[in-house]
């Protein structure tokens, strides 16, 4: 018989995680496997700083309606339908030459892992189980007998994003040892745990993990978060040692400061680089720490972070960050050019309430758990297949997808924790969280108790529970009542007791063997404003969701960011059924229309128009314009479409003191010719990350707006940004800027975020002759501000339009590009 190879090991049991068995093993059989399975092990330390929450044991809980049928999506869409060879490709081609694609492809087993022990948790289900142990068995056929586990060659070990799948690989095999108490699992971890200690550190001959992770090395000491849950296994020292050197480094030259940057000044924007997603997961384990150490300094600093993440930082819809960074304070970017809400961040900030909530039991970190998952978490998700939007925008078609990506393999992460976030034990007392349809089971001094749900929260604020003991019992029911309503009670019996908003309120009896409760909160809408970064728009929030214009349910209207409300208050109505939409909830508010007229001019009509919940968004907008500055002029066939630059920032060092970035790109297509975007030939961007030779001063540079289907214009517009002694215009030297046009689709990345520009043709549509002649190092007599028109002989239909010229100075500037009919 032959030698089979570790390579055609991992071959073999990548093809059987794709292999399911049928879906209808019988439920008997299910038990008795799940029986016969191992008991999950127990923490070898206990924390310094208990827990207060916990959530339900395994199979305490059966959850209904919207959240669970979420669930149910992302297990049949997303968990089931893995690509295994994928996830495993960069281990199994480690030694290959290397790509930037290898760069993060390992990070995708584990993220997979842990979602998929966290389905299993809740629910048992043999297909999920069978990809489940394969694909832990695969990954841990790859370690090196060193115990790396990575995906880059020797020769670039440790450098770029290594560490950080050692991170996910520590996160996904350790959740699937919490689940099976498979020892090979734990063998594994420590293996890769051992492999860190002696390779990072002060002693002499040791790296320093600062330089071996991206965003100033928070990509590396993110590997924090699992490092201390290894230690509360094993209780070997040298983890909890290793994790305290992973702070210490936070202060080695060229770190992130996270620590000591949130003491002094409590701004995340000045931390490091301000990328939220690695900041967020060092936030994560620092609480970890924290309870392990009862330092207090660590707590302090996330505290900080996360009350400045509130007040300047967050979305009404629950996510975080623009471009992958944190901005200034108060500055909301929403269009798609901003990439809006990374998933991975919304997923981050997510745990980092749940781990919160847990330590604490604080009303306002559930609070913040509920904006997230019924807004953002939810909006990312496609019910149609289960696929995930990389970034989720406040404004155009959501740009769902099933690649191997970063966000794609987040977004299960987050919708597969939402039973530990429903519900849990504090102390005597079970505490609703969120308000969800189902049955949930806990004991109380032993004694066995039932908790029934009756609600379509958030559809409505009516919530019925009845209480099942096994006999009369003493305990505390602990519901968290919503920031956002204006009345909540609860009534049971001949009692009623009213709940304040935001704060927790105890209903402590002993319970009879069978009693029901009834909750009535109120589900205000409250019209919310867009300022300061969106003066000119409001959105509107009922209950927890905040609710969109979806241009499907609104055929009649031509523009939807020529919507306004009539004023006074709003009170949104159910709207009936919608084909296609199923029982999801619709909702119908009186608004003014701007309809096409003789003119030039929009004619201003009222008339109902239809919202959905920004979760079940497809295509359309939040923002809708206030009654008193809703423009009257016909918008631009690229207004508010997905704009790109010449060279696409990364954000890898930090912003210099007193500067704001400059370089956003959803200034070309806002409607507001005061906001302008930059380009700097010489700024290291995407390009020169995989490769490229650097730009120079003066190179060329353009602006570009990319539209989803063909439109017709027959005119472009070019606004100039602001100009000054260092840069903002086109050097004319030896050429005139130009307009140029895409007439077939623009290919981009797979998250639709980048176009891909050496598949577009572009063609010159005309130059901007009347663009004052300028050189390179001298500015001309431009305002800030001014327009250049170029009107096309004849209607064409595009997919396309860029400005492109020579940057004069440092850097050339736009405040709008638009195309018209």
């Amino acid at each position: 018989m032959g030698t089979i190879s570790r390579r055609e090991l991992i071959r073999i049991a990548a093809a059987s995680a794709v292999t399911l068995p049928s879906a209808g093993t019988p439920a008997t059989t299910a038990r008795l496997q799940a029986a016969n399975r191992r008991r999950a092990p127990e923490f070898a330390v206990a924390e310094q700083v208990p827990e207060v929450f916990t959530s339900l044991p395994s199979g305490s809980q059966e959850l209904r309606g919207v959240l669970a049928d979420r669930m149910r999506i992302n297990v049949e869409g997303r968990l089931l339908r893995i690509d295994a060879d994928a996830c495993l490709s960069g281990f199994v081609r480690r030694d290959g030459a290397g790509s930037f694609d290898a760069a993060w492809v390992g990070e995708h087993a584990g993220k997979f892992l842990d979602a998929a022990c966290n389905a299993l948790r809740y629910c048992e289900d043999d297909r999920l189980r069978h990809i489940t142990e394969r694909m832990a068995q695969a990954l841990i056929a790859c370690q090196e007998p060193d115990g790396y586990l990575g995906t880059y060659p020797a020769t670039r070990r440790w450098t770029g994003w290594d560490v950080w799948v050692h991170k996910y690989n520590l996160i996904g095999l350790l959740s699937y040892y919490e689940l099976t108490a498979a020892p090979a699992a734990l063998r594994a971890c420590r293996g890769m745990g051992d492999l860190l200690v002696r390779t990072f550190g002060e002693a002499p001959g040791q790296r320093d993990i600062i330089g071996a992770g991206e965003h100033m090395g928070m990509a590396a000491t993110a590997v924090l978060e699992p490092l201390c849950k290894l230690y509360r296994f094993t209780a070997d020292l040298r983890y909890l040692e290793f994790c305290e050197y992973l702070v210490r480094s936070y202060d080695h030259p060229h770190g992130p400061r996270i620590v000591t940057t949130l003491l002094e000044s409590g701004r995340v924007y000045r931390v490091a680089n301000g990328k939220a997603y690695e900041m967020l997961s060092n936030l994560n384990g620092l609480i970890d720490l924290y309870r392990l150490s009862a330092n207090k300094t660590l707590l302090e600093a996330v505290l900080r972070a996360w009350e400045n993440i509130v007040r300047c930082q967050l979305y009404r819809t629950g996510t975080l960050s623009a471009a992958e960074h944190f901005q200034p304070d108060g500055q909301l970017l929403t269009l798609q050019s901003s990439n809006v809400g990374e998933m991975c961040v919304t997923v981050t900030w997510l745990q980092l309430n749940w781990r919160l909530l847990r330590l604490t039991g604080e009303a306002r970190f559930g609070h913040e758990i509920e904006r997230t998952v019924y807004n953002h978490l939810l909006a990312a998700q496609d019910v149609s297949n289960g696929n995930v939007s990389y970034y989720t925008s406040w404004a155009g078609c959501k740009e769902f997808t099933d690649a191997l990506l970063c966000c794609v393999s987040s977004g299960p992460r987050g919708i597969s924790l939402i039973p530990q976030l429903a519900c849990g034990l504090q102390q005597n007392a079970l505490f609703l969280n969120l308000y969800v349809a189902g049955r949930m089971r806990c004991k109380s001094d032993g004694v066995p108790v039932e908790v029934v749900c009756e609600t379509a929260f958030p559809a409505e604020g009516r919530v019925a529970l009845t209480v099942k003991a096994e006999r009369a019992t003493h305990f505390t029911l602990r519901l968290r009542v919503p920031e956002w309503t204006s009345g909540f009670h609860v009534r049971f019996g001949e009692h009623t007791l009213a709940g304040i908003p935001g704060q927790l309120l105890d209903v402590s009896r002993t319970w009879p063997r069978l009693s029901t409760l009834d909750i009535d909160m109120d589900m205000p809408t409250r019209v919310l404003p867009g300022s300061p970064t969106h003066p000119d728009y409001v959105l509107l929030q009922r209950g927890p969701q905040v609710l969109a214009l979806e241009q499907a349910l609104n055929p009649s209207v031509p523009y939807l960011h020529r919507v306004a409300l009539t004023g006074g208050t709003v009170t949104p109505r159910s709207a009936a059924l919608v084909a296609g939409w199923g029982e999801r909830q619709v909702y119908e508010v009186d608004g003014i229309v701007g309809l096409p007229a003789e003119g030039d001019q929009l004619r201003p009509e009222r008339r109902a128009v239809q919202l959905v919940p920004f979760a079940d968004l497809m295509n359309g907008r939040v923002w809708i314009a206030r009654a008193d500055r809703m423009r009257s002029d016909p918008p631009a066939v690229t207004a508010f479409a997905r704009a790109s630059l010449s060279v696409v920032s990364l954000g890898l060092e930090p912003t210099a003191d007193g500067q704001t970035p400059t370089d956003i790109a959803e200034f070309l297509t806002d409607e507001d010719p005061h906001s302008f975007c930059t380009v700097n030939p010489q700024d290291f961007g995407l390009a020169n990350y995989l490769g490229s030779p650097r730009g120079r001063r003066g190179d060329p540079v353009w602006f570009a707006v990319m539209l989803r289907s063909p439109a017709s214009i027959s005119r472009i517009v070019f606004r100039h940004g602001a100009v000054s002694a260092s840069g903002g215009w086109f050097d004319t030297t030896e050429a005139m800027p130009r307009i140029e046009l895409a007439r077939s689709p623009i290919p981009t990345s797979a998250n639709g975020a980048v176009p891909d520009n050496s598949k577009v043709r572009w063609e010159t549509a005309g130059v901007l002759e009347h663009y004052p002649r300028s050189r390179a190092s001298t500015p001309p007599t431009l305002a800030d501000g001014q327009l250049f028109e170029l009107r096309l002989p004849q209607p064409l239909e595009v997919y396309g339009i860029r400005v492109i010229g020579r940057a004069g100075g440092d850097y050339a500037s736009c405040a709008e590009l638009s195309a018209y009919g």
